[in-house]
């Protein structure tokens, strides 16, 4: 879980689920599905970032 990423920052090619961390690396229970290369949705506060819990495969087609 060392990958932070802010609001409205792009996933990328790492879609997938990710999970809220408050400004004191609290975990919670706030979870978003983002697809690739897409931004990240607000948090609930201010400070808070988010982190993949789970990333999408990739696809060949």
């Amino acid at each position: 879980m060392s990958i932070k990423k802010r609001p409205g920052q792009s996933t990328g090619k790492s879609g997938g689920i990710f999970q809220e961390i408050g400004p004191k690396g609290g975990l919670k229970p706030n979870f978003a599905t983002v697809s690739d290369n897409k931004p990240l949705p607000p948090t609930s506060k201010p400070k808070s970032y988010w982190t993949p819990v789970e990333t999408t495969p990739n696809s060949n087609r």
